[in-house]
């Protein structure tokens, strides 16, 4: 008589094999929606027209950078950076002229930084730069130096007409007294003296009375 008889060892193996095929699956699905956001970060925090980070990565990077400064006592500089007559380049080119504009001199910025440095854009034709372990002389030197740069170069737009840019910065040290608020001023404050004074110049918080808020510190 044939007696019938079970291969639990290959039974097991056909079972475990599946159970691998489950967590592949499983593996794939996770590193996907990781991915998935990962990308939706990466909108969140850049820039739609010129690629570079916005406003909101702007903020919470320099409250990190101004943590460390703290930390370590380690120099840290602001910069606000204004196109100059950029208005006046919408007027004359159109919008999109004018997006053109913005999308080279953001990159022209970000190729002339260090990899340590931030560039960020905040809004319309206005950029922010966090400089770390920087302080005011160096940094006036270097946007100094790439002002000079800028000014030597003739953008063309649209194949139908050429330019020169400029730009005027303005920049304020971080100070151990100092909120994130009064860094933010003191530059804010750097920038518009930078525009009254002519523009297409830089201009550091040390030339300017102190602008430290009232709030407790």
């Amino acid at each position: 008589m044939a007696l019938l008889t079970t291969d639990h060892h290959t039974d097991r193996h056909s079972d475990i094999h599946v159970r691998l095929g489950q967590l592949e699956r499983r593996n794939q699905l996770l590193e996907a929606e990781i991915e998935r956001l990962r990308v939706y970060k990466d909108y969140a925090y850049t820039d739609a027209l010129t690629e570079i980070p916005n406003r909101r990565f702007y903020y919470e990077r320099l409250l990190q950078e101004i943590a460390r400064a703290r930390r370590s006592s380690s120099p840290l500089t602001l910069a606000l950076v204004d196109l100059d007559r950029f208005k006046q380049i919408n007027d004359d080119v159109g919008h999109r002229g004018g997006d053109q504009v913005l999308k080279f001199f953001s990159q022209f910025i970000r190729v002339n930084l260090r990899q340590e440095d931030i560039v960020c854009r905040i809004g319309g034709d206005e950029f922010a730069i966090i400089l770390p372990d920087t302080n005011a002389d160096n940094a006036a030197a270097f946007f100094d130096r790439i002002r000079s740069k800028l000014n030597q170069v003739e953008i063309s737009i649209d194949r139908r007409s050429s330019r020169r840019l400029s730009f005027s910065c303005g920049l304020a040290v971080f100070r151990s007294e100092y909120l994130p608020e009064d860094l933010i001023e003191e530059a804010d404050h750097s920038l518009y003296s930078a525009k009254a004074g002519g523009r297409n110049r830089v201009v550091s918080a040390r030339t300017a009375p102190s602008l430290v808020s009232q709030s407790v510190h």
